[in-house]
């Protein structure tokens, strides 16, 4: 029995390369697996010429465990959305004979098998030439280019200004335009109204006759005495005795 090198891929997602005597039916017991219960080979991927070389890989694994087990390992497709428990173990095959395979080897067929990574370095180097072609040009107090869409917030302020004087300037003109005369509408003059006709004075009757006071019992009565008091004069016609 041989011995070959093959990737241990633990559940916190780190890979590590480790030598061991290839034996199909205990290769749960070197992912760390007390059982070989669902312990099996869930993808295999061939290719045939990467960097001068040729593969086939493999992927050992078990899809039930217990909670807080789980594998946190991206696989590429089509495991991408497998969830497995505990450690995986990544081996590489010549036929039915397994041969090693190392980190590094792993990490460009993963990138062949997600269809490429883009270069972020390739990315910098494009940013430092369009700086570079850049330099020489008037740019604001950010740090951006003055392109004719953006400009220092100073130089809005002045256009704003500007804008606002000559609106000004604009009222002003018009204000100095003679000013139409505004059409007042005639109301109709309002009707004197009449003063209120004077009722003519009552004239004062005369009093024609005196106006005698009401006879009454008591008014009689003192009139008959008045009179039969003037009429008797028998007392003052008496005779005198001469001694």
């Amino acid at each position: 029995m041989s011995s070959v090198t093959v990737l241990i891929v633990e559940k916190l997602g780190n890979i590590k390369e480790q030598n061991i005597k290839y034996d199909e039916a205990d290769l749960y017991k070197k992912a760390g697996h007390t059982t070989a219960t669902g312990f099996q080979c869930h993808a295999q991927w061939s290719i045939e010429e990467l960097d001068g070389k040729s593969y086939h890989v493999c992927v050992y694994g078990k899809t039930t465990g217990r909670a807080n087990s789980e594998n946190k390992y991206e696989f590429p497709p089509p495991i991408d959305s497998t969830l497995f428990f505990g450690n995986c173990i990544i081996v590489n095959k010549k036929g039915d004979k397994a041969v090693s395979i190392t980190c590094d080897e792993w990490d460009a067929i993963y990138e062949h098998l997600f269809g490429g990574f883009e270069d972020l370095g390739d990315e910098d180097s494009e940013d430092e030439d369009e700086t570079s072609e850049d330099d020489g040009l008037p740019r604001t107090k950010e740090g951006y280019v003055k392109d004719g869409f953006i400009v220092d917030d100073d130089e809005e302020l002045d256009d704003a200004f500007e804008e606002e004087e000559e609106e000004e300037s604009v009222v002003d003109d018009d204000s100095d335009a003679p000013k139409k005369k505004s059409k007042k509408s005639k109301k109709p003059a309002k009707k004197p109204v009449p003063e209120p006709k004077k009722k003519p004075a009552e004239k004062k009757t005369k009093k024609t006759k005196e106006e005698k006071p009401l006879a009454n019992v008591f008014t009689a009565m003192t009139n008959q005495d008045d009179e039969d008091n003037y009429l008797d004069c028998t007392s003052e016609l008496s005779e005198e005795s001469y001694v």
